[in-house]
């Protein structure tokens, strides 16, 4: 008997060692570029990000919540109760972190929730099938009756659709950035609305992530798209290479002269694509505080077109694709392709601040705007932001489609929202932390706010989505998380080049944070082969610890698409 039970735990050992790198060469399928060579994954809880941020944030824990979350994570209360030196009779505690990410395949970055409401061509359920965001498109056109280029077969999803011929007045996408399961999981009690809404809709309780990497921008452009990275050339938030003993860091959506190229998005977007098929009379709208998530959502605006070389010739176009520009502490946009609504010009961010201060308890104060400058992240982190958000957003539908009518035109808009403060939030403090639980219920707030102001307006004549763009790793000081810069990467990798050589030129073209490209003239130069790199990426270690669980060259990643 003794026998027969450690040969069924060895085997659940292996099916479940084995499930992870499946997922993650799945992932890595529909993700890799033309010139990737090595998938990197790192063990559980690491982060290989850009150099930490030099700022220490006091972040504020309830002791019942933080053992719920050890307890998930398969992580000992009474190793960080001693590590951290904790009162046990203590029930809530502060302790100094510094930053967290996400960007992996493994559960705390993936697992997403997905929320569907519409009535009137949707079905309510509780639904466990497979789901990831490129769905999120696909369900759009089936119930506009618009096959788009990217469409994805949803037959499985039949039971979910509702037969309506009349068509909703406007679909509205809410993501709540880096709002994982995890970040509901850590605070349960704190988003009444939309754990009601689980009764009220169609919710997809298994959803995830299908690609690499867990980033805002992919994730943004998957949900815009309904693509992979593997065809939309969107697969991280930016890339980084090193020249002249730097390392060099090229974020998503900028040409070689820092200027926007839009043309990076290498498919159209459902936006796109609907726009052109109704003559360009549907008002697109996509705000995020920042720039890729918003434009992947959007897609190209103006700029797209395929059937017209002249785009003074279009028709008037009713793109209002923005974000915040930090510099001026405004809202702006790219007016080669987008037009920036009125209603932002309202919207500073230090008025917005003096405005609203005695309503909203927070963890930070500016006193003048130079000051807010300096602690933006903390700003876009907080209450402030997630009502600044919501007002804004209310004010443009109201400003583009009700008071031109256009609500009344038969022709669906669509408007994309991201509740990005979930995700500041989480990254500075840790969405473990009180200030976290602090955001979601003001984000959960919001988001009944924004359903019943489409309720007001647009009666049962909507259709709303809420989902995530990703979820985050828990802030390393409570998982004892590694933590590997890409300058320290660099250094170890070109460790295989001639001491003079090292701060001069690189092995490794490029690097994001799952995907890395060989200088293979560098390699051929100095014969350097592919296997000492992998076994110089595979040795490299944080406090005596290996950081990198597996590197997989492209050869060994199969067709394990769906």
């Amino acid at each position: 008997m003794n026998r027969m039970y450690g040969l069924i735990i060895g085997l659940l050992f292996i099916l479940f060692g084995c499930g992870w790198e499946e997922d993650y060469k799945r992932a890595a399928f529909l993700s890799m570029q033309n010139d990737t060579d090595l998938i990197l994954a790192p063990y559980p809880f690491n982060i290989f990000d850009r150099e930490a941020r030099d700022a220490i944030t006091l972040s504020h824990y309830s002791k019942e919540e933080i053992k719920n979350i050890l307890e998930d994570h398969d992580l000992s209360w009474e190793e960080l109760k001693t590590q951290w030196q904790l009162d046990a009779e203590e029930e809530n505690f502060s302790k100094e972190v510094n930053y967290t990410s996400h960007y992996t395949q493994y559960f705390y970055d993936t697992e997403i929730p997905i929320w569907i409401y519409g009535p009137k061509w949707i079905r309510n359920g509780q639904y466990s099938d497979p789901i990831n965001q490129q769905h999120i498109p696909s369900i759009y056109g089936r119930i506009l009756d618009f096959k788009f280029t990217n469409t994805l077969d949803t037959s499985y999803l039949d039971k979910i659709f509702q037969n309506q011929n009349v068509k909703p007045e406007i679909i509205v996408t809410v993501v709540v950035d880096q709002g994982g399961r995890q970040l509901y999981k850590a605070h349960k009690g704190s988003y009444p609305f939309l754990e009601g809404l689980k009764n009220n809709s169609a919710y997809f309780k298994k959803a995830k992530v299908g690609h690499l990497e867990s980033h805002t921008a992919v994730g943004h452009m998957a949900i815009g798209t309904g693509a992979f990275p593997k065809d939309s050339k969107i697969f991280s938030n930016e890339i980084y290479s090193y020249a002249d003993g730097k390392v060099l860091h090229r974020p998503v959506y900028q040409g070689a002269n820092k200027d926007w190229d839009l043309s990076e998005l290498a498919v159209p977007s459902f936006s796109d694509e609907w726009d052109l098929f109704k003559n360009n009379e549907p008002v697109i709208i996509s705000q995020c505080y920042a720039a890729r998530a918003s434009v992947g959502m959007a897609g190209h605006g103006k700029l797209f077109s395929p059937s017209t070389k002249n785009k003074d010739s279009l028709p008037s176009d009713f793109d209002y694709v923005y974000w915040q520009d930090i510099k001026n502490l405004s809202w702006s946009s790219y007016a080669n392709a987008f037009l920036t609504p009125k209603s932002a010009q309202k919207y500073n961010l230090y008025k917005f601040y003096l405005d609203n201060k005695n309503q909203i308890s927070t963890h930070f104060e500016a006193k003048d705007a130079i000051e807010l400058m300096a602690k933006i992240h903390h700003f876009q982190g907080s209450e402030f932001q997630v009502k600044m958000d919501g007002a804004l957003f209310r004010d443009t539908v109201s400003e583009t489609i009700l008071n031109t009518k256009k609500d009344k035109d038969g022709i669906t808009d669509l408007a994309y929202v991201t509740l990005k403060a979930t995700d500041a939030v989480g990254h500075l403090y840790g969405w473990e932390s009180k200030e976290a639980e602090q955001v979601l219920k003001a984000t959960d707030k919001e988001i009944q706010t924004i359903f019943q102001f489409l309720k007001d307006n647009f009666g049962d004549n909507f259709v709303m989505v809420v989902t995530a763009d990703h979820g985050a790793a828990p802030m390393p000081e409570i998982s004892n998380g590694l933590f590997l810069s890409h300058e320290q990467f660099f250094g170890a990798v070109n460790e295989l080049l001639p001491e003079s050589e090292r701060n001069k030129q690189s092995l490794i073209k490029w690097v994001a944070h799952s995907q890395l490209s060989f200088d293979r003239e560098i390699m051929k130069k100095f014969n350097v082969s592919e296997e000492e790199i992998i076994n110089k990426i595979l040795s490299i270690q944080v406090n005596q610890k290996k950081f990198f669980r597996k590197v997989w060259r492209r050869k060994e990643i199969p067709n394990l698409s769906l």
